[in-house]
C-alpha cells in the first residue's frame, strides 16, 4: 500500500511544480513586456516632447494670456544678433587701437562682457522672457486704458529706424523742466555754519537706492534689439548716400561753368527705404528670426512707450524734497559717541570731517543737498522725512553703516531735469510692480529646453 501511494505522489509533486515554473514563467514574461512597453513609452515620450511637446507649451502664462514660445525663441536670437551687433562694433574698434595697451585694455574687457553675457545662454533667455513677462503685463494693462498700437504705427516707427521719413522729419519737443535755485535762509546758514555755493545745493544723492542700480534694465528707451534695426538701417542708408553721391557728382570743368560747390545727393525715396529694409530682414532670417516676429517685438515696444508716457504724466514736476546733512560712523556705539559730542557743542562740520565715513561730502558738512522720496535707502529716507527743520536724529542704520542726521530744509519744490526723469522712471518701475502683483504669472521651464544658443559670436573674433 505504502509504495502504491509514493507512486501516485510523485506524478502530482511533478504536475505541481510544472504548474509553478509555467506561472513564473508566464510573469516573467508579463513583466518583460511591460517593462518593455515602459522604456518604449518613455522613449516615445521624449521623442514627442523633443519634437513636438516642448514646441507647443507656452513658456509663460500672464492671467489668461499665454506667451507663445515661437516668439520667445525668435525673441532671444533677436537680442543674441544685437549683441554680436555690438560685438563687432567693438571689435573694430579693439583692432583700431592694436598700438595703445591702454585702449585695447578697455576694449578687451568689453568684448570679454559681452561673450561671458552669450556664453550664459539660460541666463540670457530668462532675462528676456522676464522682459517678455513683463510686455505682457503692460499689454494687459494698455487695453485697460484704451491705448491701441496699429500696423500703421509698427510701420512708421520701422521707417525711423531707417531714418526715412516720408512725411517730414519731426521736429524735437523741449523736454526741460521748470528749476529754480532758491536763495539760502538765514536760518538755513545758521543751521550749516557757512553760506553754501550752488554746486553744494545741487550735490547729487550719496545714499542712493537699490533702484538707481537697477533702473535701466527695465525702462531703457531703446533696448538692444532695436538698437540693432537701427544700426543697420544707419549702415545701409549710408552706403546708399555715397553710392548715389558718386553716382551724381559734377564733373570738375562742369563744376567751374555752373559754379555748383557740391554734389547733390539723390533723395531718400521710399524704393531705397524698402530696399534696406529687406535686406535687412534677409540677415534676420539667416538666424532664424522672421520678419512677423520683429514685427511684434516692435508692436510691445510701442505699447510700452505709449503706456510710459500716459504713467509719466501723472508725475508732478513739484514735489515734497529734504535737504539733509548726515554723518557716517560704522557702529552704533560711535554714532551715540557723536549724539554725545553734539549734545556738549562741539561743532558738527568739525566732527564731520574728523569721523565721517562719507568722504564725498565730509569736507562740507556731509552736505546731502536737496532729495525728493525714492533717492535714498529706506530707513534714511523715513528719518529724513520725519525730522522737522533744524532737529537731528537719533542714530539710523543702514547698509552703508551709522548715520546722525539733521535736516536743514523741507518744503515742496520743482525737480531739476535729470531728477524728474528719475522720478518718472521710479514712479513707472512702482506701478508696473503694482500691476504684475496683480496678476496670475507661470512660468513653465519648458524655455530651458528651447532657448537658442544662436546666433553665436565668430571663433576668429573672441578674446582671451
Amino acid at each position: 500500500m505504502s509504495s502504491t501511494k509514493k507512486e501516485e505522489q510523485a506524478p502530482k509533486r511533478s504536475a505541481i511544480h510544472s504548474v509553478r515554473e509555467k506561472k513564473q514563467n508566464r510573469m516573467i514574461v508579463i513583466g518583460f513586456i511591460i517593462t518593455a512597453a515602459l522604456i518604449v513609452g518613455m522613449v516615445g515620450y521624449a521623442l514627442l516632447y523633443d519634437k513636438v511637446f516642448k514646441n507647443h507649451i507656452a513658456v509663460a502664462k500672464v492671467d489668461h494670456t499665454k506667451i507663445d514660445n515661437d516668439y520667445f525663441v525668435n525673441r532671444v536670437r533677436l537680442e543674441r544678433n544685437a549683441y554680436i551687433q555690438q560685438y563687432s562694433i567693438l571689435y573694430a574698434q579693439y583692432q583700431m587701437f592694436a598700438d595703445s595697451a591702454e585702449y585695447q585694455q578697455y576694449f578687451q574687457s568689453q568684448l570679454q562682457q559681452v561673450q561671458s553675457v552669450l556664453e550664459d545662454y539660460e541666463a540670457f533667455g530668462e532675462n528676456v522672457l522676464d522682459t517678455m513677462i513683463d510686455d505682457q503685463v503692460i499689454a494687459i494693462e494698455a487695453k485697460k486704458m484704451g491705448i491701441e498700437v496699429s500696423d500703421a504705427d509698427v510701420d512708421e516707427l520701422l521707417m525711423e529706424l531707417f531714418n526715412y521719413y516720408p512725411s517730414g522729419t519731426p521736429t524735437p519737443e523741449p523736454t526741460t523742466t521748470p528749476w529754480n535755485t532758491p536763495t539760502v535762509s538765514e536760518a538755513e546758514q545758521a543751521l550749516l555754519g557757512y553760506t553754501p555755493t550752488p554746486e553744494l545745493e545741487a550735490t547729487t544723492e550719496v545714499v542712493p537706492t537699490e533702484a538707481v542700480a537697477t533702473e535701466t534694465e527695465d525702462t531703457s528707451e531703446v533696448t538692444e534689439a532695436t538698437e540693432a534695426v537701427a544700426e543697420s538701417a544707419e549702415s545701409a542708408e549710408a552706403e546708399t548716400t555715397v553710392e548715389t553721391q558718386e553716382a551724381t557728382a559734377t564733373p570738375t570743368d562742369e563744376v567751374a561753368a555752373t559754379a555748383t560747390s557740391e554734389a547733390t545727393a539723390t533723395p531718400y525715396t521710399e524704393d531705397l527705404y524698402q530696399e534696406s529694409y529687406n535686406e535687412y530682414i534677409a540677415s534676420l532670417e539667416a538666424i532664424n528670426v522672421s520678419e512677423e516676429y520683429l514685427r511684434k517685438y516692435v508692436y510691445y515696444y510701442l505699447v510700452d512707450l505709449k503706456v510710459q508716457e500716459q504713467i509719466y504724466s501723472e508725475v508732478s514736476v513739484e514735489q515734497e524734497q529734504v535737504w539733509a546733512r548726515h554723518i557716517l560712523v560704522e557702529t552704533e556705539d560711535e554714532a551715540k559717541d557723536i549724539m554725545a559730542r553734539l549734545d556738549a557743542g562741539e561743532d558738527w562740520n568739525a566732527l564731520a570731517a574728523e569721523v565721517s565715513l562719507d568722504t564725498s561730502n565730509n569736507t562740507s558738512g556731509g552736505d546731502l543737498g536737496w532729495f525728493p522720496r525714492g533717492y535714498m535707502v529706506e530707513p534714511f529716507e523715513e528719518a529724513a522725512f520725519a525730522l522737522g527743520v533744524g532737529e537731528i536724529s537719533d542714530p539710523v542704520e543702514s547698509d552703508f553703516g551709522w548715520h546722525i542726521i539733521q535736516v536743514i530744509g523741507h518744503e515742496d519744490r520743482p525737480l531739476s531735469a535729470d531728477d524728474y526723469s528719475y522720478a518718472q522712471q521710479l514712479y513707472y518701475q512702482n506701478w508696473l510692480d503694482e500691476a504684475k502683483a496683480g496678476m496670475t504669472i507661470k512660468i513653465n521651464d519648458v524655455w530651458k529646453d528651447i532657448v537658442p544658443q544662436d546666433p553665436a559670436i565668430s571663433a576668429d573674433t573672441l578674446v582671451n
